[in-house]
């Protein structure tokens, strides 16, 4: 038995239209077709996968030991050490409609599938996170399971229930693809089904007017998906994070330097000079982006340990 880890463009009257999010990727451009009953067995397979922690290197850490629900699948932390207790240089980024991004990671431009993406936290050694030393490593571990056996079995028929540094990531990915986060007081705001509190709408007019926040940090996943240099203490060129659920996902920036959201909007020195009152009107719309019901979504959650099949 392998181990789980344990308890673990939008239109605003007023405001105009901005940008369309990037297209999502899509099963389909990462492999072959799946059936509606094979594609629904992957998201299971890869539920389960994405929350064992025998997919590191010792046992001890799941990609779900960083990417907590309660979190929008960030961690709360600045950075997030490894197996090794190698402290990490990146703060970890929510993973909420990380299925709609066209690049995967703060600094390198050239991940951009979630199928390849998987590589990184798994296998990478600088620094270590999970500590897999290799692919025939983890694919013996995998294949022992009975119950991944039947998974596999059921998610991949076409291929005869292979599995293989392929199918393993494409189980992942499509997981990950599920972690759709659209429900918040924003989006309902939007559907005329809530209204934003005053100082929100407020914010609200800040952020798509005069402080240009959405100049970068727009479309469906509030982020124009570029990279930038933030300021003279940040050289490097960091691509635009979502702001959804970012009430919750604190610390920010990819070092995790800003404790409070306050601090990360202080950040961007490149911005207009805002008032106490300004800065305090644009946080109160910030949160109006958490949805409460991706937090919460059993559907998402740490799965049963009992195999489902």
């Amino acid at each position: 038995m392998l181990r789980l880890l344990a308890g673990v463009c939008l239109l605003f009257a007023g405001w105009g239209t901005f940008c369309q999010a990037a297209p999502a990727q899509t099963p389909s451009a990462m492999g072959a077709e799946a059936s509606a009953s094979e594609q629904a067995a992957r998201i299971q397979l890869g539920r389960r996968l994405f929350y064992d922690a025998d997919l590191s290197g010792d046992g001890s850490m799941a990609c779900a030991s960083c990417h907590e629900q309660r979190h929008a699948f960030a961690d709360g932390m600045p950075t997030h050490a490894g197996i090794t207790d190698e402290a990490g240089v990146r703060n970890v980024p929510s993973l909420g409609n990380v299925g709609a991004f066209k690049t995967l990671t703060w600094l390198d431009q050239h991940i951009t599938t979630l199928e390849q993406q998987v590589s990184t936290p798994v296998f990478e050694h600088g620094p270590v996170e999970m500590g897999m030393p290799d692919w025939p490593t983890l694919l013996h571990r995998v294949s022992g399971d009975a119950c991944y056996q039947k998974l596999f079995a059921q998610a991949f028929k076409a291929e005869n229930g292979r599995i293989d540094s392929r199918t393993v990531p494409e189980a992942l990915a499509a997981f990950e693809r599920t972690l759709i986060s659209r429900e918040s007081l924003w989006d309902k705001a939007q559907q005329k089904k809530a209204d934003l509190p005053e100082g929100a709408q407020r914010g609200a007019a800040l952020f798509f007017g005069s402080a240009r926040c959405a100049s970068c940090h727009t479309g469906d996943v509030f982020s124009d998906q570029s990279f930038y240099v933030i300021t003279p203490n940040h050289p490097a060129r960091v691509r635009t994070p979502s702001l959804r659920n970012v009430g919750v996902t604190a610390p920010y920036l990819h070092d995790g330097s800003a404790p409070t959201l306050n601090a990360a909007i202080q950040a961007h020195t490149h911005s207009p000079a805002f008032s106490p009152m300004d800065e305090k009107a644009l946080e109160a719309f910030l949160q109006t982006l958490t949805d409460q019901s991706f937090l919460h979504n059993p559907a998402l959650a740490l799965p049963p340990e009992s195999c489902p099949v």
